[in-house]
């Protein structure tokens, strides 16, 4: 309770000492009046921690990463504060909690202040808003039972929209590659207040139902293109290119970038019924930071060297048979396409890999186990797994001026994941169950800054 009301002091505090520019006199360099863009995002959404206030030894649980899209709309006061509206959807469709589920839509609503140059701009924000999960379970009603004193009540729960208060703190990077576009990225905490959430206990027939709130903070980074419109005539200044654009680009970049990384991969449930083994689905995302380094050959074709690091220690991923722990990605390939005078379109094929931190294989049965003993059953061998990965897709980049891009990867990274041998749990001991290869579809998304000598 006591982080939002600091923090709401703080955000009323930054209006009032930026209200004097709105009434700024408009000069001639003023951006557009009006923006309006698209943009990817990601959402680290850490559900409440119900029981933090009700058991000492509780603990916060881990987030879940979710990739979407949205749309913005910005209204520029003056060069150096606007006012924003901007909503995110995010079509993954989570288990259903007391807390959180469902797919999740986003709107964040209020202002964007800071400093504006001729090619950037460097910003911070707050904007209040909301989140909300489509499936959450909800109490519908009470079911009363036993008699006399002794009557104790139990809540029905169903699947309803649950809708909670947010406010998005943090900053933002802009680039304008000509007058009339700008690339955008944003980085910060949402805030969700989850509050007045049912708990599924009995409790005395005529005692209210129990119920408990949380704060979390959640890393939302997003980043977009947008257009820009209704302002004053530009000068030459402005829309006349460096001196050199006309000529090639330079022979080298060196960038960053923050990506999302969505892994699917399949495993194995052993049904103990019907003495089968069932196939399933696992997804997980998440977010690293990266660089990468280009070597031009020309207007259309680049060498590419690039490589993330995914730092979330997260246990079990992918079933726990495929890896765990934090991810090392590396991708070296060539990008080809058109270059254009503010913008190219580019494909890209880079192969590479992928690797775990750390995995535990099985490699058989120890034939000398004694089950009075302090030896194992199994064989074993945990250390890193690296496989081979390929990262197919598209690049868009921007170029503000000559020295600096700004650029948005989406693709494919395609993981080959090799067979496997585990033990069953049906015949514990006696015998195994082979996992097949896989070739695994991922969902990427990159953007970054580079510079180009």
């Amino acid at each position: 309770m006591k982080r939002p009301s600091r923090f709401n002091r703080l955000a009323l505090l930054l209006c009032l000492l930026l209200l004097p520019l709105i009434n700024a006199h408009a000069q001639k360099d003023d951006p557009p009046k009006i923006e309006i863009g698209g943009q990817f995002s990601s959402l680290g959404i850490r559900p409440p921690n119900l029981f933090e206030g009700l058991f000492e030894s509780a603990t916060n649980i881990p987030s879940q990463v979710e990739p979407g899209f949205g749309g913005r709309f910005t209204y520029n006061l003056n060069s150096h504060f606007a006012l924003e509206a901007e909503g995110n959807f995010f079509p993954h469709r989570n288990s259903t909690d007391f807390g959180t589920g469902g797919r999740v839509l986003q709107g964040q609503f209020g202002v964007k202040a800071g400093q504006r140059f001729k090619r950037f701009g460097v910003f911070g924000k707050v904007r209040p808003g909301f989140v909300s999960f489509s499936e959450t379970e909800t109490e519908v009603g009470r079911q009363t039972f036993g008699t006399g004193a002794q009557q104790f009540t139990f809540p029905i729960f169903e699947p309803r929209r649950k809708t909670y208060l947010a406010t998005d703190v943090g900053g933002v990077l802009e680039f304008y590659p000509s007058r009339r576009i700008v690339t955008r990225i944003d980085a910060g905490d949402t805030i969700i207040r989850y509050h007045n959430i049912h708990l599924p206990f009995f409790s005395p027939a005529q005692s209210p139902p129990l119920t408990a709130s949380s704060t979390t903070h959640n890393l939302q980074l997003s980043a977009g293109v947008g257009f820009r419109f209704l302002g004053p005539a530009s000068s030459d200044d402005d829309d006349k290119s460096d001196a050199n654009s006309a000529e090639h680009a330079p022979k080298f970049e060196l960038g960053a970038q923050f990506t999302s990384l969505t892994f699917r991969t399949t495993f194995f449930r052993e049904n103990f019924m019907f003495n089968t083994i069932s196939p399933l689905r696992n997804t997980s995302t998440e977010l690293g930071l990266g660089g990468r380094f280009s070597v031009n050959l020309n207007d259309h074709l680049a060498l590419e060297a690039e490589v993330n690091f995914f730092p979330r220690k997260a246990a079990f991923r992918e079933a726990g048979f495929r890896g765990d722990g934090r991810i090392l990605q590396g991708q070296f390939g060539v990008k080809a396409g058109k270059r254009f005078e503010k913008f190219g379109i580019f494909g890209k094929a880079r192969p590479g890999f992928v690797s775990y931190e750390t995995m535990t294989e099985f490699l058989g049965f120890n034939p000398n186990f004694n089950p009075f003993g302090t030896s194992s059953p199994l064989i074993l061998r945990t250390g890193r797994k690296t496989y081979f990965s390929t990262d197919l897709g598209g690049v868009f980049e921007f170029y503000p001026s000559r020295r600096i891009l700004t650029r948005f990867d989406a693709g494919d990274t395609l993981i080959h994941y090799g067979a496997q041998t585990l033990p069953s749990l049906l015949r514990p001991f006696t015998e195994t169950m082979r996992i097949p290869p896989e070739l695994s579809y991922n969902l990427q998304f990159s953007a970054g800054v580079g510079f180009r000598f």
